[in-house]
């Protein structure tokens, strides 16, 4: 992939890092946490993004990119992107996003999709977000997914828009249930089932772990099917 310039990404947090449960701590100098593992690297990187010290996750992620790490190389990316640390620097971002997303990365492959169906810095290609964003999607990537949904719904191709979301609510992700829910509900992309959105908001609001905004607009959505 070559590696050019970018935009603003809304799909990586720095925040959300992958990272050991336990932290070591770290005096002063960058040279004591080179001496650490590089799992406990990042566990100290993710210490410093919980306490929003960017300047400190700077300094622990960027040696671990150069290394090769991939998570490290997203994250940096990230940092670029938002200036967290750093000055602001899209290209560098687009760079670091690239990199990583050569080696695999996921979520840099959306970050670089969000940044050509935004525009920007880069030329707005939406084709090349959609097949991006589809390259995620097969690997059960429900970010993509619910990404291509809307995609597809802004491009009035409703059908397509429905089968991603169905996709993503048959891997049990509540937004894509939500979704289907009310694509059902108004026959959206498919044929209206007034019984079968009824069917999918109780399920929603009577599962676990699902959060409470997407139940409460189910329970008003069921409630106006009654």
């Amino acid at each position: 992939m070559k590696k050019i310039s970018f935009i603003c990404s809304v799909l990586l947090s720095v925040s959300g890092l992958s990272l050991a449960a336990q932290t070591p701590s770290l005096n002063s100098s960058n040279s004591t946490a080179l001496e650490l593992t590089e799992q406990q690297r990042m566990s100290l990187a993710q210490d410093f993004a919980n306490k929003q010290d960017w300047k400190s996750v700077f300094d622990i992620i960027q040696p671990l990119a150069l290394e090769g790490n991939v998570l490290a190389q997203g994250n940096l990316g990230m940092l670029y992107n938002l200036g967290r640390g750093v000055p602001k620097d899209q290209e560098k971002a687009y760079w670091w996003f690239s990199e990583a997303a050569e080696h695999g990365s996921i979520r840099a492959i959306n970050n670089l999709a969000v940044m050509y169906y935004n525009g920007g810095y880069v030329k707005k290609n939406v084709s090349q977000a959609i097949k991006l964003f589809e390259t995620s999607a097969k690997a059960k990537d429900l970010d993509a997914m619910l990404m291509l949904a809307e995609i597809y719904f802004n491009q009035q191709d409703k059908a397509k828009s429905f089968e991603w979301v169905k996709k993503a609510a048959d891997l049990n992700n509540p937004e894509g249930k939500l979704r289907l829910a009310i694509y059902y509900d108004e026959g959206i992309g498919t044929t209206a089932n007034k019984r079968l959105a009824s069917l999918i908001y109780r399920e929603i609001l009577v599962s676990a772990d699902v959060p409470e905004g997407i139940k409460a607009t189910a329970r008003q959505r069921l409630f106006r099917l009654r």
